[in-house]
């Protein structure tokens, strides 16, 4: 069985996806002759008991660093509608890409990487090279002449982390899941501060896509979105997008500096 990928998708395909796929086997699902990660193990979108609902205040809020004692991260504030919904474009176009050209896991990787930094240098089949550079003009494969398009974070959890921001949640961490050996995460989470508000009102989108949350013991003030797939959390991202209806919907929002507009 194979699935049609467009800008049109979202519940009727993550629904097949996660349910109803003829082709699961060993943790991934295949779509369009080719191999996605995807984690078989049940979400949930219920709020977890030990959640805080902790949003940071302003004066929380550093300039030039993320929050929570993540590595390598940074403060994704005031994103517009424009912005999160170009985001979800971009990266679903690169999932699509990802999905015609990625035969095997290690394939996934290299060619998902790619998308994560703007250059093929990874890539080592130069084919592939060749069809990625042609698909994605954007790629590079000169290391001192190249520009990411999804601003340093990874296809799957890019458009996700802009979502959430868009409505007013605080992304502070995401991965989207790797093969290696010494792997962050399994599966695609992003790491946000939510309000319990926000948190409720995604619930029933989780629950559309297939997706999940929990709590990380290590970082209890936050809430873990979780997905099984890169498809599922760019499928929820454009959700967010959609569903919301401005900032009325929500009573509280961070008063950001002019810096963060």
């Amino acid at each position: 069985m194979t699935w049609a990928f467009s800008h049109g998708y979202a519940v009727l395909l993550i629904r097949r996806l996660a349910g109803q796929h003829e082709d699961a086997a060993r943790g991934r699902v295949k779509i369009w002759g080719t191999m996605i990660p995807r984690s078989e193990d049940s979400s949930s979108c219920d709020l977890p008991v030990e959640a805080t609902f902790w949003m940071p205040s302003e004066e929380e809020i550093p300039e030039d660093e993320g929050i929570g004692y993540f590595r390598g991260v940074w403060m994704i504030l005031g994103v517009t509608a424009e912005e999160a919904s170009s985001m979800v474009v971009l990266e679903s176009d690169q999932i699509e890409v990802i999905a015609d050209l990625a035969e095997t896991p290690a394939l996934f990787e290299q060619v998902a990487s790619a998308c994560d930094t703007g250059l093929v240098e990874g890539v080592r089949d130069e084919g592939l090279r060749h069809q990625l550079l042609q698909r994605i003009p954007s790629l590079s494969e000169e290391t001192d002449d190249y520009y990411a398009d999804l601003g340093g974070l990874e296809v799957g959890v890019a458009a996700l982390s802009h979502a959430l921001s868009y409505v007013g949640g605080v992304p502070v961490a995401s991965c989207r899941g790797h093969i290696s050996e010494h792997r962050w995460a399994d599966l695609p989470v992003v790491y946000a501060a939510l309000d319990r508000q926000r948190a409720e009102w995604l619930q029933p989108l989780l629950r559309e896509t297939g997706c999940g949350f929990h709590v990380d013991p290590e970082r209890p003030e936050f809430l873990v979105i979780d997905a099984p797939s890169i498809i599922e959390s760019n499928a929820l991202a454009k959700l967010i997008v959609d569903r919301f209806d401005g900032k009325s919907l929500f009573g509280t929002w961070l008063d950001l500096p002019d810096a963060w507009l």
